[in-house]
């Protein structure tokens, strides 16, 4: 097999993802990707993924399904890790997922959030940190500050949840691709997860609307 043929499969899997996928599960996909870029990496001071400039974020307007904004990453599923043509051995496509969140209305602060949150994984994924793990659901997400740099929200962490409201996986040629749902939460919310478990935390987010839509101007609901 030629490394053209390669190429060309890998470009397949990757549009496949963006024009079938996404259209078929977010509708329009915005003003095309916010591409990530070399300057994400600066903060973690590691060396980067080989392909991380090939990795980028839609920004999908409201449409007659959906209320909301939603953002999607697009780039963690690539197949980055095969040499050739096939789905591979682990059954998932590239690191397994990609991230959305939700918001209830345009949000400056969700490209730039997924494009470090993107940084991360795939510096967890080359084994940049010996100790971490990739994203699963059910995970809590610390952002160590404000959810946006504009005031100072409550909002302080990230659930990492399955969606009910899209589907939460989608096959391409090269494997399968989880949808990792991202939702806002504050620390004394993260804390009655901690008490009691996740669920009773999503219960809550839900009874006040706080979910599965993330609103940075939104009081903790505890």
């Amino acid at each position: 097999m030629s490394d053209s043929a390669f190429a060309q499969w890998f470009e397949s899997v990757w549009a496949d993802r963006e024009e079938r996928v996404y259209r078929a599960l977010f509708g329009d996909l915005g003003k095309g990707v916010f591409a990530a870029t070399a300057a994400v990496y600066e903060r973690f001071q590691k060396e980067p993924h080989p392909g991380w400039l090939n990795h980028g974020v839609f920004a999908c307007p409201p449409n007659a399904q959906r209320a909301s904004w939603l953002y999607v990453t697009s780039g963690l599923s690539n197949p980055w890790n095969l040499d050739q043509i096939g789905r591979d051995p682990s059954g998932f496509s590239g690191l397994g997922f990609e991230l959305v969140i939700e918001t209830v209305a345009a949000a400056d602060w969700a490209v730039p959030l997924l494009h470090n949150l993107m940084a991360y994984e795939l510096l967890v994924a080359i084994g940049s940190y010996e100790d971490a793990d990739l994203l699963e659901y059910g995970n809590r997400v610390p952002l160590n500050a404000s959810i946006t740099p504009s005031f100072a929200s409550a909002i302080r962490w990230l659930l990492v949840e399955q969606p009910k409201h899209y589907p939460g996986a989608f096959d391409v040629a090269s494997g399968r691709v989880d949808l990792f749902h991202l939702v806002g939460a504050t620390d004394a919310e993260v804390d009655l997860a901690r008490q009691t478990d996740q669920d009773v935390l999503i219960a809550l987010l839900q009874k006040g609307g706080a979910y599965p839509h993330t609103d940075a101007a939104r009081p903790s609901l505890r």
